[in-house]
């Protein structure tokens, strides 16, 4: 198993999804209100999701939008269509919001967290009292990880649930199609 893998599966909950029981409710309490992030954050975010777009313009990385179906069995490829863009451009339009307040963001090994077909990104922090995203560590320790990472949470934002599939098998995928 390579560092990175063995990193990935120790992160083992790269992403949460959030139910998709309405704007009001996440596991268990209210999503809050969208609050922007940090300037640190917004530039590691910037800086992670360009080079992930740079990735989807690659056809074997885009490709990952049709490996996936939504609950209703329609592939993310067909559900990208209608907005009139691109993966790479959808992904660099997509908001990526502070998740210091979200209710999944308590578990450390959550990373980041969307609900399936809402384009809204939650950025889980450190810790309480830290500033930086987990996000930041992430990119530190792998950015290409962190770019899969970020993807993966599109995925989500055009539909796709988890388990089936698993966080990991979503990653590992996105990491296969996107090398």
């Amino acid at each position: 198993m390579s560092a990175l893998r063995s990193y990935a599966a120790v992160s083992f909950l790269v992403a949460a999804v959030l139910p998709q029981a309405g704007p009001v409710e996440a596991r268990g309490g209210p999503i809050p209100a969208d609050r922007p992030l940090s300037p640190y954050d917004r530039q590691v975010v910037e800086r992670v999701r360009r080079r992930a777009a740079a990735r989807l313009e690659e056809p074997a990385c885009g490709k990952v939008l049709s490996d996936f179906k939504d609950r209703g069995g329609r592939t993310l490829e067909s559900n990208l269509k209608p907005l009139g863009v691109s993966a790479p451009r959808y992904l660099l339009e997509l908001s990526f919001v502070d998740g210091t307040r979200l209710p999944a963001c308590r578990n450390e090994a959550v990373m980041m967290a969307a609900t399936p077909g809402v384009p809204r990104v939650f950025v889980c922090p450190q810790g309480v009292g830290r500033l930086n995203s987990r996000l930041s560590r992430v990119e530190f320790r792998s950015g290409s990880l962190a770019e899969a990472m970020v993807i993966h949470e599109m995925l989500h934002t055009l539909g796709l649930g988890e388990n089936p599939p698993s966080t990991l098998e979503i990653t590992e995928r996105v990491r296969e199609r996107c090398r």
